[in-house]
C-alpha cells in the first residue's frame, strides 16, 4: 500500500523511515564491533612479541636509562609521569567531542546529492531498501579503513602527523607524490562541487526576491559571488575569521533535514499540494514511471557514498587528540562516528527521495520551490556554509598544488598569486559549464574516495606489517596472513569501483542512453 502511494499519509512516512534508520543502525553497530574487534584482537596484524617489543624499547631509551634511574632514586618519578601525562590530556579531545567532530568532518554539502543517486537507477520507493544497504555496507568497510589507519599509526615507532607523513614512514618518499595529488584532486572536486551549488542556489534566491533576466542566471550568481566575495576571502592571510561558519553548518545542516521531512510529510510537493505547480514538471515528483533497475546506474549512488564517508585524510589527527587514545576509544569513536554519519544520510537521502522520486536533482534543494519559504531559508543557511568553507579548500589546493610542483624549491610570493589566479579561474570556467554538482560529488567520489577509502589504507597496512615481520616484531600468525588476505581484496575493490564508477557517472550524466 505504501509503494504505490509514496506521497501518502505521514504516518506511512514516519513508518518507512524508522525502518531505514533501523536498518543502518544496525550496519553501523557492525561498523562498530569490526573497529573493536581489530583494535583490540591480539591475533590480528598489530600483535607484537613481547620480549623483541621490550628489546626494541630498552634499545630505544637506553641513552637514557641512566639518568631515568637516577631520578627514579631521588624519588617523584611516578607523580612526574603522572603529571606529564595529565598536561598532555588536557590539550586532547574527549570522546564526545570528538564523536560530534568526526560526523561534522564526513557529512558535507554532498548529502544533498545522495537522492538523485538513488533516482539514477530507480523511480520506485522500494529503491530504498538496497540503497541504504550500500550506504550501510560501504560505511562499514569505510569505518574499518579509517580504524585501520589509527591502528598503524599506534603501531608505529613514532606518531605521524598526517596521511602523507603515515606515507613516507611506512612506504617511501619517492611515491608520496601520490597522497599529495589526492590532496590536491579532492577539494578541488569540492571546491568545485561548492561553485556549481552556490550558482544553483544563489539563482534561485535571486528569483525569489524579483530579478529577472541575466543577473537571474546561475552564470551571472557564479561570476558575481566569485570575483566580489570568493575570491577576496581566497587571499586572506589567515582563516581564522572563518571559524564561526563550522557551527553555521552543522545548525544548516540540521535545519535542512528537518525542513526536508516536513515537506516530505506534509505532500506539499504531491500532485494537488501547495507547492506542486510553482516548480517545473521536470522537478515535479516522479514515481514507478520506470520502476526498479538493478543497473550499472546504481553505480552512480556508490562513488557518491564514497564521498559521504571521506574523511580518512583526518584519521591520524583524530587519533593523535583523542584524550586516553587507547584503541579501543578510538574503535569507538569511529564505530559512534561513522554510525551517526550513516544515520544522517540515510535520512537525507530517504527525505528527499521520497519527496521528488526520479525527478531528484543533482543538488536536491533545486527541486524546491522558489516561493517555498523554508527552502529559502535553508539556501541561504547553505550559502553561507560554503562560502566559508571555499577558501579552506582552495588553501589546501594551493598548498597541495606548491608542493607537488615546486618541492624544495623557494616559494615566492608572485609564484602564489599566480597559482592562486590559475585555480580560481580554472574552477570557475567549469562551473559555468558543468551544470550537474549530483555529477562532481559521484566522480570526485568515485576516483578520489574510492583511492583514499579502500586503496590507501590497506597499501599502508600491507607494508607495515611485511616491515615490521621482516624486523621480528611482528609474528606471522594466522590472523596477520588473514587481514593481509582482507586488505589485497579491498584494494581490488576499491579499484574496480573507482573504474566502474567514474566510468558511469560520466555516461549518466553525458551519455544517458548508453545506461
Amino acid at each position: 500500500a505504501y509503494i504505490s502511494n509514496p506521497l501518502g499519509a505521514p504516518l506511512w512516512h514516519c513508518s518507512i523511515i524508522i525502518s531505514f534508520a533501523i536498518a543502518a543502525m544496525n550496519l553501523s553497530r557492525l561498523a562498530v564491533c569490526l573497529a573493536l574487534a581489530a583494535s583490540t584482537a591480539g591475533a590480528a596484524s598489530f600483535a607484537v612479541k613481547p620480549s623483541t617489543a621490550a628489546a626494541a624499547v630498552a634499545s630505544q631509551h637506553g641513552r637514557g636509562r641512566d639518568a631515568a634511574v637516577a631520578f627514579r632514586r631521588g624519588g617523584g618519578a611516578r607523580a612526574a609521569t603522572a603529571a606529564a601525562t595529565a598536561a598532555d590530556d588536557d590539550d586532547k579531545t574527549s570522546l564526545l567531542a570528538s564523536t560530534f567532530n568526526l560526523i561534522k568532518a564526513c557529512v558535507g554539502s554532498g548529502v544533498l546529492a545522495l537522492p538523485a543517486g538513488v533516482a539514477a537507477f530507480s523511480d520506485s520507493s522500494a529503491a530504498l531498501l538496497p540503497a541504504t544497504a550500500i550506504l550501510g555496507g560501504l560505511g562499514v568497510l569505510s569505518a574499518y579503513s579509517f580504524a585501520m589507519l589509527g591502528r598503524l599509526n599506534a603501531a608505529g615507532e613514532v606518531a605521524s602527523t598526517s596521511l602523507g607523513n603515515l606515507w613516507e614512514n611506512e612506504i617511501g618518499e619517492s611515491s608520496s607524490w601520490l597522497v599529495t595529488l589526492s590532496c590536491l584532486l579532492t577539494p578541488l572536486g569540492a571546491a568545485l562541487a561548492f561553485s556549481i551549488m552556490l550558482g544553483d542556489m544563489l539563482s534561485s534566491l535571486a528569483t525569489t526576491v524579483g530579478v529577472r533576466g541575466f543577473m537571474a542566471t546561475r552564470q551571472a550568481a557564479i561570476l558575481s559571488i566569485t570575483s566580489l566575495v570568493l575570491w577576496p576571502l581566497c587571499n586572506l592571510k589567515s582563516l581564522a575569521a572563518l571559524a564561526p561558519v563550522s557551527m553555521v553548518a552543522v545548525a544548516g545542516i540540521a535545519a535542512t533535514c528537518v525542513f526536508m521531512y516536513q515537506r516530505m510529510a506534509s505532500g506539499a510537493y504531491a500532485a494537488g499540494g501547495v507547492f506542486f505547480d510553482t516548480i517545473a514538471s521536470s522537478l515535479q515528483p516522479s514515481f514507478d514511471a520506470v520502476g526498479m533497475a538493478y543497473s550499472p546506474s546504481m553505480l552512480v549512488l556508490v562513488g557518491m557514498v564514497a564521498t559521504a564517508y571521506l574523511a580518512h585524510f583526518t584519521a591520524l589527527d583524530f587519533h593523535n587528540n583523542l584524550k586516553d587514545n587507547s584503541m579501543k576509544r578510538f574503535g569507538t569513536l569511529v564505530g559512534l562516528g561513522f554510525a551517526g554519519t550513516a544515520l544522517i544520510n540515510v535520512a537525507f537521502m530517504a527525505f528527499g527521495f521520497l519527496t521528488f522520486g526520479g525527478n531528484s536533482a543533482g543538488l536536491i534543494l533545486n527541486n524546491y520551490s522558489t516561493k517555498d519559504v523554508g527552502a529559502t531559508f535553508c539556501r541561504l543557511v547553505t550559502v553561507i556554509s560554503l562560502v566559508g568553507s571555499y577558501p579552506i579548500f582552495f588553501k589546501g589546493i594551493k598548498n597541495n598544488y606548491l608542493e607537488l610542483t615546486a618541492k624544495g624549491k623557494e616559494i615566492t610570493e608572485k609564484m602564489e598569486k599566480n597559482t592562486s589566479r590559475g585555480i580560481i579561474l580554472l574552477l570557475t570556467g567549469l562551473a559555468l559549464v558543468l551544470k550537474n554538482a549530483g555529477f562532481v560529488v559521484g566522480f570526485t567520489g568515485a576516483i578520489m574516495g574510492s583511492a583514499i577509502i579502500y586503496i590507501f589504507p590497506p597499501m599502508l597496512h600491507l607494508a607495515s606489517t611485511a616491515r615490521r615481520m621482516e624486523a621480528g616484531v611482528l609474528e606471522k600468525t594466522r590472523g596477520v596472513k588473514i587481514e593481509r588476505l582482507i586488505s589485497r581484496a579491498i584494494i581490488a575493490i576499491g579499484a574496480i569501483l573507482g573504474v566502474l564508477c567514474g566510468i558511469v557517472a560520466v555516461l549518466d550524466s553525458f551519455f544517458p542512453g548508453v545506461l
